[in-house]
């Protein structure tokens, strides 16, 4: 499926007592493909009236970001709505502008979706590539770790553990780190993006990376190099023995991941 732009209509109303005039109760959040993405909510009041917004705001992800968002958009099937709760609406768009799919929901849902061999939480990885507060997707519910950044933090602290343990890691290293990776949501692009942006930075035993790597902010970018350079060294390179300079470049990846997403 060929989409170019995903729109979601997010709508936080249910049985029980009325929302005040003020209560943010509508959310449209749309993606295109460049990167461009547009978020606006309505109040209450704005609802009723069906005019007016109480929070707008224009981003730009980049195209990496948006293509992955849309790629797994697609992939979400149909789920049956719960009456008691809010509800959304996703719609998808091919080049043209025609409408390629409609998909609804109740807004208690993660929208787990597959991700290579694992499933991962949609909800929460919108909520990390767009930077607006309070995004609900397709999750009315904004808990402590609402967009999985707690998560990434845990992640990185105990393989910088597991790493600096020496031999004991390898076996964990070879068939648990891609999984968790898989599962925070992190994409395996052979790490072309992160090439792209910073040359040589992939290359183990380069010191490029420990000039660079305190600039480096983006932790989905991190973790996509994460991800694909432990699939180059375990199925492309079959180097299941970490050396030295192997774990150099992880710990230092890591430890920048685990500051980027150190609570405030």
């Amino acid at each position: 499926m060929n989409i170019q732009t995903v729109q979601i209509i997010s709508k936080n109303i249910c049985y029980g007592p009325e929302p005040k005039a003020t209560d943010e109760v509508e959310q449209h959040l749309t993606i295109s493909a460049s990167g461009r993405v547009w978020f606006s909510a309505r109040n209450y009041e704005q609802y009723l009236a069906g005019k007016g917004f109480c929070r707008r705001k224009q981003v730009n992800i980049g195209p990496w970001k948006a293509g992955f968002l849309l790629q797994l958009v697609g992939a979400m099937g149909e789920k049956p709505r719960v009456t008691d709760c809010g509800t959304y609406d996703v719609t998808l768009y091919d080049q043209s502008g025609g409408k390629k799919k409609t998909i609804s929901g109740s807004l208690i849902d993660e929208a787990e979706v597959p991700l290579y061999g694992s499933k991962t939480s949609l909800t929460r990885l919108i909520r990390r590539y767009v930077p607006v507060y309070g995004l609900w997707v397709f999750n009315g519910s904004l808990s402590p770790d609402y967009e999985g950044k707690k998560a990434i933090h845990l992640f990185c602290k105990r393989w910088e553990e597991l790493l600096s343990s020496g031999e004991q890691a390898e076996n964990e290293f070879a068939y648990s780190l891609g999984e968790e990776c898989e599962e925070l949501g992190f994409q395996m692009d052979t790490a072309n993006e992160f090439s792209k942006r910073y040359p040589g930075c992939f290359s183990i035993g380069n010191t490029e990376i420990d000039k660079k790597i305190n600039a480096m902010d983006d932790v989905d970018l991190l973790g996509s190099a994460v991800f694909s350079q432990w699939r180059y060294l375990t199925h492309w390179a079959y180097m299941l023995t970490l050396n030295e300079k192997t774990v150099h470049w992880f710990l230092l990846v890591l430890d920048r991941m685990k500051e980027l997403t150190r609570s405030k």
